[in-house]
């Protein structure tokens, strides 16, 4: 019995740290309505100039995923997962674990400082504490060749963010630092990657469906890999106390969270887009305080799936695959969630696929923000200054009474030779006389 207690103690552990970067990866892929866009877009240059746009949000890089790209999923990871089983058959696993451990040091950096600095800044603002946002630019004349928004709190966070994954192998690859290490990549993933529909989402979580369940109820290959890899790329939860030096863990590989995050992610963006769509009169942003209840119904329908996994896990004493679970979960949940709420069509037909550029830019985005603005004023000087010179032109015309005609060229010789008949008429000129 007390064994018991101490396994649902474990799940329980695996379950908090799923949610904890599901939540946070969700909340970092949002993005600025289409809506609000195009409104900044009307305003650009006094945004330019009293520099709200740069301090709303900072650019991201992302990679939008379309229901092709998802077919691809169990390909390339089926190549990759066996790749790794082959190596540590017949290789060992002391290699692999060397270079893993260097390749998701470095990766671990850059996640765990992203993942740091949300959180940081999150906290401060719940807390009514907006951190000043700096600039860092490197401009050649007045374009600008890098720009770098960042925060005094994200500039603390970079010496931390650089020890803790070097410590990492040093260390002996600690569960606990492990955990951070791909909690933090988790995250970081989250924010990066993004599906661009629902069919995307559900096709998604289909075909890793299939993939999950043959590679661990059909081969041995997947359950090998994961005990046998030591590297960030499961959560792990000791089955015993966690202060004794534990060595048999629960596990949950990153996949599990991914792959669902990704879809309750796209549910976060769904309500953020009704709520700009619903509230045309306002300026809806990431930070807008709006109704989330499809990513409520995305994040219960995880729990419940995951928390499924563990029973069926504990009651036969076996891995479980779990996207077996977690995908008709995630699927069903925000499926019959828009039946109810009779909004079944606008889940289908939301694309959040990244916008076409219909109009060239206003303004290029590589001059930096000071000398464009400087620019386009004079630029409206001068075009005033034209406009003015030929209406003092048009007046000095009509009092001289002078009509003025322009001098035709000579084409003649374009005919040959041959004089057309009206050839050798006197030219005007602006006197009105004939030469």
């Amino acid at each position: 019995m007390p064994q018991d207690a101490e396994l649902i103690g474990s799940y329980l552990s695996l379950g908090l740290q799923a949610l904890i970067p599901i939540a946070l990866g969700s909340f970092k892929s949002l993005k600025t309505p289409e809506e609000t866009i195009r409104k900044r877009k009307s305003s650009r240059k006094t945004q330019l100039l009293d520099g709200e746009e740069d301090e709303e949000e900072e650019e991201v890089i992302e990679e939008t995923l379309t229901w092709t790209d998802s077919l691809l999923f169990p390909v390339f990871g089926s190549i990759a997962l066996l790749g790794l089983f082959l190596i540590l058959k017949y290789v060992g696993k002391e290699w692999i674990n060397t270079i893993l451990g260097f390749y998701f040091t470095g990766a671990g950096m850059f996640a765990m400082h992203s993942t740091f600095s949300s959180i940081v800044i999150w906290s401060l603002l719940a807390l009514g504490r907006k951190p000043t946002t700096y600039h860092i630019r490197i401009s050649a004349g007045i374009r600008q060749v890098f720009h770098l928004p960042t925060t005094l709190p994200s500039m603390i966070l970079i010496p931390i963010s650089i020890a803790l994954p070097l410590l990492y192998i040093p260390l002996g690859r600690p569960y606990i630092l492990s955990n951070i290490l791909a909690l933090s990549l988790s995250t970081a993933t989250l924010a990066l990657l993004k599906l661009d529909s629902f069919l995307t989402a559900f096709v998604l979580l289909g075909v890793l469906l299939i993939y999950d369940i043959f590679w661990v109820f059909a081969t041995p290959v997947m359950v090998t890999v994961a005990k046998s890899i030591d590297a960030p790329i499961k959560i792990l939860s000791p089955k015993s106390s966690p202060f004794s030096h534990p060595k048999d863990f629960a596990m949950l590989g990153l996949g599990d969270i991914v792959v669902p995050g990704l879809v309750i992610a796209l549910c976060l963006r769904f309500d953020l887009h009704r709520y700009a769509k619903s509230h045309p009169q306002e300026e809806v942003t990431t930070r807008s305080i709006f109704p989330k209840p499809y990513f409520y119904t995305g994040m219960i329908s995880y729990v419940v799936g995951l928390a499924t996994t563990m029973v069926v896990m504990h009651t036969f004493r076996a891995a479980q695959p779990a996207l077996l679970y977690l995908s008709p979960a995630c699927t069903l949940g925000p499926l019959l969630f828009a039946v109810v709420r009779g909004e079944l069509k606008d889940l289908w037909a939301w694309s959040d696929a990244p916008a076409e550029e219909e109009d060239k830019k206003l303004l290029d985005e590589t001059i930096e923000a000071a000398s464009e603005v400087a620019m386009k004023a004079r630029a409206e000087v001068k075009a005033t200054e034209i406009e003015a010179a030929k209406k003092e032109g048009e007046v000095e015309s009509n009092g001289n009474g002078n009509s003025t005609t322009l001098i035709e060229d000579d084409d003649s010789w374009m005919t040959g030779g041959v004089v057309t008949p009206d050839e050798g008429k006197a030219r005007k000129r602006k006197s009105g006389k004939k030469k």
